[in-house]
């Protein structure tokens, strides 16, 4: 972490690298702001944040207040999160453009595949995942020359392509595997295979430098290669061979290989590869690749694609709806300037920045405070009073969003006295949307349609009481921080974690497939007090799967739901 100053007569350039965690670096930098604010002389300030995702709260507020005396605030960020934080609260600023590929993958047509030790299940488990399409695919796996090679047999077994182990000068035809016979080397050159017993290359005959550097020659940028598990160091030179001709090359994290990581540990410190993968995501990116397809697609591509986030992230995105998530990856494909499903695999999967983006993009983010007043109205008047008599009251707002919910509930939990006796537990899948409810900073365009919620909710004081402006955005003033706290919790993943008084979970479920939604209503089931409260939201449509999973109406049409008496919950 380091931040620079430098002055001049007219100019102010402040260069921030780092994320600002320690509170002296974030006194360092209010320093120079609350100096820049007294230094008439200076009319102008640059700042740059060249590794911020987010910046503290104090920061964005001295930022707003610098902006309010009339100083010219030039603020360049390069990081797309950070960008989104300033736009949502106003704040202007210049966002560097880098660009997220720069060579996409053209057509696929062929596909290499090598490996040593450990890597037969790996082999099986991307070819099962290949769809039909016009590609090519060769295998070469080091075997000892007197053992019977069976891969052709098991390849049958879990793929529909015409598996091979070719004869010398056999044509090379789309849709067909082609596996290096024990004992020979295998080349492709001239639309030919061609099988040779040369000397060994690394120790190893089938190897699988010969073949990278063939396929190289015949296919060049249109061909995709994928190193995996074994030993020594056959396989490096064909990488550096691929790369030179534009190809794409994928190796295997080393970490999934046990004691069988030396090659792919080795090729990844020679440098000549494209991207560092589990076996999960390479069998995603390269099904997607030879499937040629441009468009986000539903269905098979789709879900390999969600099991490859599941497996390198720990997000499961599963049981989201298929549309809804095919519209949003369109989105995303072009705000990251991307043309096709592979190449915006290839940048997810491949680097945890652009995944933290689709999170974003993923998460339900939409929020206000007291959204659907009749609700909140109804929860004032009979659910609170009803709940005053419990000694704790446990509130949890599932899918919290940036937080407006949460402290909606708390402002009411104010006014009627029971703050002080009240938890809220907010939770999101979206860490960085937990991030920005944390810092209690809103848009002020909102403001208007907040003050008429709050009314319409049945409150009795003025909104603004709860709140201080700062021009562009305002921050929340309720006492709130010992009462609400914010955690990362996955509706769709993560189990019962507290039993509460109040569930509220609103406009969420919608986004989630039927067993999804039922797996989300039996936790709330499990987490929810014998004389507790479920609160959904009108857009949910849930109301027979609510009842399956043991809730009954508080009042028709409101939404609100109470255990059936005597449930059994598990």
């Amino acid at each position: 972490m380091s931040i620079t100053l430098q002055d001049t007569d007219k100019l102010r350039k402040v260069t921030v690298l780092g994320q600002l965690e320690q509170s002296g670096e974030r006194a360092q930098l209010l320093a120079i702001l609350k100096q820049a604010a007294s230094a008439p002389d200076n009319n102008v300030l640059e700042l740059y944040f060249y590794d911020a995702e987010l910046l503290p709260s104090e920061i964005i507020i001295a930022i707003a207040e610098l902006l309010a005396t009339g100083l010219t605030v030039k603020t360049i960020v390069y990081r797309d999160l950070l960008a989104h934080a300033l736009a949502r609260l106003n704040l202007p600023y210049n966002k560097v453009t880098n660009q997220a590929l720069q060579v996409p993958l053209p057509e696929c047509k062929a596909v290499a595949l090598a490996g040593s030790a450990q890597s037969l299940d790996k082999i099986l488990h991307i070819v099962s995942c290949l769809p039909e399409a016009e590609a090519a695919i060769f295998i070469a796996q080091h075997i000892r020359e007197d053992q019977t090679n069976l891969l052709d047999k098991l390849l049958k077994v879990v793929t529909h392509y015409r598996v091979v182990m070719p004869q010398n000068l056999m044509p090379v035809e789309s849709g067909t595997i082609y596996i290096a016979p024990p004992a020979h080397h295998l080349r492709v050159a001239h639309g030919l295979v061609y099988l040779t017993r040369d000397r060994k290359i690394q120790f190893a005959r089938p190897s699988i430098d010969v073949l990278f550097e063939s396929i190289a020659g015949e296919y060049g940028n249109k061909a995709l290669a994928v190193l995996l598990c074994g030993y020594g160091q056959d396989g490096i030179a064909g990488c550096a061979a691929l790369k030179a001709a534009g190809a794409c090359v994928i190796v295997e994290n080393s970490g999934e290989c046990q004691d069988a990581g030396v090659l792919p540990r080795l090729a990844r410190q020679a440098g000549h590869f494209d991207h560092v993968l589990s076996c999960t995501a390479i069998a995603s990116i390269v099904a997607a690749a030879i499937s040629g397809s441009e468009a986000a697609p539903v269905g098979f591509l789709q879900q390999l694609f969600l099991k490859a986030i599941k497996a390198d992230y720990g997000y499961d995105l599963l049981g989201y709806q298929h549309d809804s998530l095919e519209r949003r990856i369109k989105a995303m494909m072009i705000s990251f300037g991307v043309g096709s499903f592979c190449d915006f695999q290839r940048l997810v999967l491949g680097n945890p920045k652009f995944f933290q983006r689709l999170i974003v993009e993923m998460s339900v983010s939409v929020s206000g405070f007291f959204r659907h007043p009749e609700q909140f109205r109804l929860l004032r008047e009979e659910i609170f009073p009803y709940l005053a008599s419990f000694p704790l009251i446990k509130v949890w707002s599932a899918g919290c969003s940036t937080g407006e919910e949460a402290y909606s509930l708390a402002i009411f939990l104010n006014e009627l006295g029971l703050l002080k006796k009240s938890r809220i537990f907010a939770t999101d899948i979206n860490p960085y949307l937990l991030e920005l409810a944390k810092m209690q900073l809103f848009p002020i365009k909102d403001l208007a349609s907040n003050r008429l919620n709050y009314l319409a909710a049945g409150g009795f004081g003025e909104f603004d009481a709860y709140l201080k402006s700062y021009g562009h955005f305002f921050k929340m003033a309720v006492q709130s921080d010992e009462r609400v706290s914010f955690h990362c919790h996955s509706l769709a993943q993560d189990g019962v974690f507290n039993e509460f008084e109040l569930i509220v979970c609103r406009n969420v479920l919608i986004y989630f497939d039927a067993p999804t939604q039922q797996k989300v209503l039996r936790c709330f089931a499990n987490s929810l007090h014998s004389d507790g409260f479920l609160l959904l939201g009108p857009q949910d449509g849930v109301q027979s799967a609510a009842r399956t999973a043991g809730f009954v109406p508080y009042r028709s049409g409101s939404h609100l739901y109470k255990l059936q008496p005597g449930i059994n919950r598990v």
